[in-house]
């Protein structure tokens, strides 16, 4: 289901507006959904030896879905077109996003009845972006912070000298903790979406 709503979606778009990307078709053996699945469960797995319970909530769900975005790498040139080093680790990031999104809509759409749920959903599915802090908000530093966020998960992977391959290290925690955050901060950009709906479509 998320691969279909968000993954897929995503990626279409991206190839749509720059035609110098494309998508892997296969990866190794498998298909690309069926690699990300995979590889989305290796993390899953890693995830649950250290929770009590055995099903992910959003932020971790979120966390798993963006490291294996970025060790499968989706995205590639087109025709060996040159596309930036960190493009897949971007797509990774806002993907996350967008599936925190989807939750955060799912908790208000189950509050609005029935007739309008589907109206409300097209109008937040097109109008509500999540939003990242601003560099504004930035204490001392000169970088935003989306830059900051890419960076970091491109770093997370590098060519190791002595098995002479790429090494992962990317933590699930750590990113889990970022997107519960980043659901903290966008509530009330949410909230005055769905405001905004309301005045012009009244629910009740």
């Amino acid at each position: 289901m998320l691969y279909n709503h968000v993954i897929a979606d995503i990626l279409f778009q991206i190839c749509d507006k720059n035609h110098n990307y494309c998508v892997k078709y296969n990866v190794g053996k498998d298909k690309l959904p069926f690699a990300l699945l995979k590889k989305f469960e290796e993390y899953e797995s890693k995830a649950c030896e250290n929770m009590s319970g055995s099903r992910l909530d959003r932020h971790k769900l979120a966390s798993c879905i963006c490291g294996a975005i970025i060790e499968i790498k989706p995205l590639v040139g087109y025709n060996g077109a040159q596309i930036p080093k960190n493009a897949n680790e971007t797509l990774a990031l806002y993907i996350g996003l967008n599936v925190i999104k989807a939750f955060m809509m799912y908790d208000i759409l189950d509050n609005i009845p029935l007739e309008k749920r589907y109206e409300m959903h097209k109008y937040l599915r097109n109008n509500f972006d999540m939003q990242l802090p601003s560099l504004d908000n930035n204490i001392c530093d000169s970088q935003e912070y989306r830059q900051n966020i890419v960076n970091a998960l491109y770093w997370s992977h590098y060519e190791c000298n002595i098995s002479q391959k790429e090494c992962f290290h990317y933590d699930i925690w750590a990113y889990s903790k970022i997107f519960y955050h980043l659901e903290l901060y966008n509530k009330e950009y949410l909230k005055k979406c769905c405001q905004e709906f309301i005045k012009s479509q009244p629910i009740i």
